[in-house]
């Protein structure tokens, strides 16, 4: 069992997942911190709650992402995906490290990724799931 959102810093009235803090306690819900996504892949760490992961890794973001199979947020457990999720769809706005409000999210499962490294200097870290298990879509 993870302690998902319990317990995080809060922004606005709500927790900010591990991936949107920065290191020197700087809160945002509308960005991945470069440096917390490449502990969160290195160190097999959870994007929302910062404990290490287990099988299955769960990766969300705009339906868009899924397609693409290049997701901005980290991976995370299933359950503090689906947390996450539950919070923060319904209110809408840029969450969950996203500069824009999607209109679907997707929520899919895997048993491994790679970490994409920007090309360019500045460059947004993505992640690709090395095998999709199950996919599902959230308006």
């Amino acid at each position: 069992m993870t302690s998902g959102l319990t317990g995080r810093a809060t922004e606005g009235g709500l927790p900010v997942p591990f991936a949107c803090e920065d290191d020197d306690g700087t809160l945002n819900h509308s960005v991945v911190s470069k440096q917390r996504a490449i502990r969160c892949a290195l160190g097999r760490i959870c994007g929302i709650c910062g404990e290490t992961l287990t099988r299955p890794v769960a990766f969300f973001g705009p339906e868009g992402e899924a397609t693409t199979g290049l997701f901005t947020f980290p991976p995370t457990h299933l359950a503090c995906a689906q947390e996450a999720l539950d919070l923060f769809v319904p209110i809408g706005g840029r969450h969950l490290g996203q500069s824009e409000a999607p209109l679907t999210w997707a929520l899919i499962t895997t048993g491994g990724f790679d970490l994409i490294r920007p090309t360019r200097r500045g460059g947004v870290m993505q992640f690709r799931p090395n095998s999709i298990i199950e996919k599902t879509i959230r308006d």
